[in-house]
């Protein structure tokens, strides 16, 4: 939330609106009166960003960069990128991600609304596109486009997409929730092609993180139970009928169920995980000791398997410490959803937090066998170059919410009437103190 503060009129304030001060101008250090018509000006000053959001996404990057470069050393040693080729190309995303995290946090949110309409449409138009034939994508897997070097997944985009059109749709339509055809048809169908798309690449764990941040934040945002209920039972029907339609997910299904069942096959990463996360005990074995000899191997470990690598090397420290920062981005984030300024960026903020977190809990539950293998990467800390630049981003529209989040007794200021309120049947978010543009009335001597 903006603070404005007053400055001398001898201070130049760029974008701010002038303030006629009532009353005589102030003195001087001489004595004397400020001359001119206008005593002050208005100097608007943010808040800085959330410091435990920052801190907590850099730490997880830093470690994501630190074991991507331990996991995958021996595994390219001897092909064409050299033992430091994916930890480099890692490192090279990382600090392009913080950067476009940096950049966006400085701006208000509000100016990446115009932006929601144009960016579901090209989400949907990218996640048709990797499935046409003629399309060259990365291994031959209908997921992500190869543009020289560099691969790009669709489904990254989609989720951020995704995020930003639903915030923008619920807050304006926040006063006609229950209407089909302006709030329900579009609201559903988004979140309904984005998942459906995903699924068909086939990608069940993207798509079922797709869904589930969709349905939370149309369930925040005030959607009647009437139509939620059917839809999500119509969801988890869908993802049954795909898990029974192909081999390789009823498979992965058993194997969860038990997990010793093909401890040499369909089983064999689990197991290696669970073996890692074990011997790692309380502070792990050191960076680099689950490649040595007799180390336990897990497959593709730097990054759906991640957190077992850090379990193995940093132990349960190591682990704890991510398990830490993914629940202070959770508490924190949901802090500023209930302290946003309005429905739009308490939508925003909210999605970003269950898109992230619900990620992160769904790659861990798979890696500690709690759930099926799904294929799901923990976020900002998997290999992975568009999915890090997109995370980070989200993570600085994170930040700018929190730039504008305070209360009233902070900023001073009175109640506004937000794009929020069930008088008129709108969004259940709760109503927050919003400061106008102008200083708090000075009290009367």
């Amino acid at each position: 939330m903006t603070s404005i503060v007053e400055r001398p009129a001898s201070i130049r304030t760029i974008g701010a609106r002038p303030h006629l001060a009532s009353g005589p101008a102030p003195a001087t250090a001489g004595g004397r009166r400020a001359s001119g018509r206008l005593g002050s000006r208005l100097l608007p000053l943010r808040p800085p960003e959330d410091r435990l959001i920052l801190f907590s996404a850099l730490a997880l990057v830093g470690i994501g960069v630190l074991e991507v470069f331990s996991s995958s050393a021996m595994n390219f040693l001897n092909t064409a990128d050299g033992p430091y080729g994916t930890g480099g190309r890692q490192l090279l995303y990382a600090l392009l991600g913080i950067g476009v995290m940096l950049v966006i946090s400085q701006y208000d949110y509000r100016v990446w609304r115009r932006l929601a309409t144009p960016a579901i449409f090209v989400a949907l138009g990218l996640l048709i596109a990797v499935l046409l034939p003629f399309v060259t994508t990365d291994r031959n897997l209908n997921r992500a486009f190869v543009v020289g070097p560099v691969s790009v997944h669709a489904a990254e985009f989609a989720k951020l997409a995704l995020v930003l059109y639903l915030a923008d749709l619920l807050s304006r339509r926040g006063h006609a929730l229950d209407d089909f055809r302006g709030t329900i048809l579009p609201a559903g169908g988004a979140i309904l092609l984005c998942a459906g798309l995903i699924m068909l690449e086939p990608d069940l764990g993207t798509a079922v993180v797709v869904g589930v941040t969709g349905f939370s934040m149309l369930f925040v945002g005030g959607l009647p139970l009437r139509w939620l209920v059917p839809a999500g039972l119509g969801a988890a029907l869908l993802g049954v009928a795909s898990i029974a339609l192909r081999s390789y997910q009823s498979a992965r299904l058993g194997g969860f169920l038990d997990p010793l069942s093909d401890p040499t096959g369909g089983t064999y990463q689990t197991i290696q995980g669970l073996i890692g996360i074990v011997s790692g005990g309380i502070t792990g074995k050191g960076l680099g000791s689950s490649q040595l000899p007799g180390a336990s191997t897990i497959p593709y470990a730097w990054n759906d398997y991640i957190f077992a690598v850090i379990g193995q090397e940093l132990g349960l420290v190591g682990a704890a410490g991510v398990l830490i920062a993914f629940l202070l981005i959770a508490l924190r984030g949901i802090g500023i959803s209930r302290k946003a300024p309005d429905t739009f960026g308490a939508l925003l903020a909210l999605g970003i937090v269950v898109w992230i977190c619900g990620q992160a809990m769904i790659n861990i539950g798979v890696v500690l066998s709690l759930l099926p293998v799904t294929g799901v990467p923990l976020p900002l800390v998997s290999q992975g170059g568009s999915a890090m630049v997109v995370l980070l981003a989200a993570i600085g529209l994170l930040l700018s919410i929190s730039r504008e989040t305070g209360s009233a007794a902070e900023f001073g200021g009175t109640d506004a009437r937000a794009d929020r309120g069930r008088r008129d049947r709108g969004t259940s978010l709760p109503r927050v103190r919003r400061s106008p543009y102008a200083p708090s009335p000075r009290p009367r001597s």
